[in-house]
């Protein structure tokens, strides 16, 4: 049993490894898309200021072509006035001409606002499209880098799990299935050294019966407090100068 629990600890090492690297490239997956959330969000921003200066300049046009309209109507009636010799209707025309430079005046005023919203929104325009193309940019270069290491990462996953394979071909299936369920519930820790009757995996000490028996290893031991698989590995002994 002893060396079936050294083949099991091989094969955590090769399992942690996996574990690690794949939870790497969780985060790294994580961070292309938060990224490119950014970016979406960033063009749907410089969209909806598009949106808003089109409308504006379509409302600007509108305006300038009514007034253009009026100023017209502004000129026809004077040059009408000429032709009138009635003071009633002359009058009644001259009313009409001020009340129409009146609404002018007005559309004048319009205008001038709306230019200034213009001239504001095309500066919020500018402002975000500089934005817009230094996170693509950024976004860019550091999407390259990313892939690279998730491609690296890949390599990695796959060398560990021809290692992984080779390991458990050396394992009867019952050993592995209790391995994998206490590796997933342990958070990736199922195998454990006991050191000076200590659990390594919860740092509880193990009653003294029991670790004679981790000592022999002739049969599977769970630690009775984290009920992870304990094995005794034999201290290395230090060389000594004289």
């Amino acid at each position: 049993m002893r060396e079936q629990i050294e083949i099991l600890a091989s094969l955590q090492n090769a399992d942690r490894e996996i574990k690690e690297k794949s939870g790497a490239k969780g985060e790294l997956l994580a961070e292309i898309e938060k990224r490119e959330e950014e970016v979406q969000a960033k063009n749907a921003e410089l969209a909806t200021v598009r949106a808003e200066w089109a409308e504006k300049d379509k409302l600007r046009q509108e305006k300038e072509q009514l007034l253009q309209e009026e100023s017209r109507k502004v000129t026809d009636k004077r040059m009408r006035m000429n032709r009138i010799k009635s003071i009633k209707e002359l009058q009644a025309l001259q009313r009409e001409i001020d009340q129409t430079k009146l609404g002018n005046a007005q559309l004048e005023e319009e205008l001038i606002k709306l230019m200034e919203e213009l001239e504001a929104c095309a500066a919020s325009l500018g402002a975000k499209e500089e934005e817009l193309k230094k996170l693509e940019d950024a976004w860019r270069e550091r999407r390259g880098e990313i892939e690279a290491q998730v491609a690296g990462i890949d390599r990695a996953v796959a060398d560990a799990s021809a290692v992984r394979q080779s390991i458990a071909t050396q394992l009867n299936g019952e050993l592995i299935g209790r391995y994998e369920l206490i590796f997933s519930r342990r958070g990736g820790m199922a195998v454990v050294a006991v050191s000076e009757g200590i659990c390594q995996g919860c740092f509880m000490n193990i009653p003294p019966q029991l670790w004679n028996e981790i000592i022999k290893s002739e049969k599977l031991i769970l630690c009775p407090s984290c009920h992870r698989i304990l094995y005794y590995k034999p201290p290395v002994p230090s060389d000594r100068q004289l």
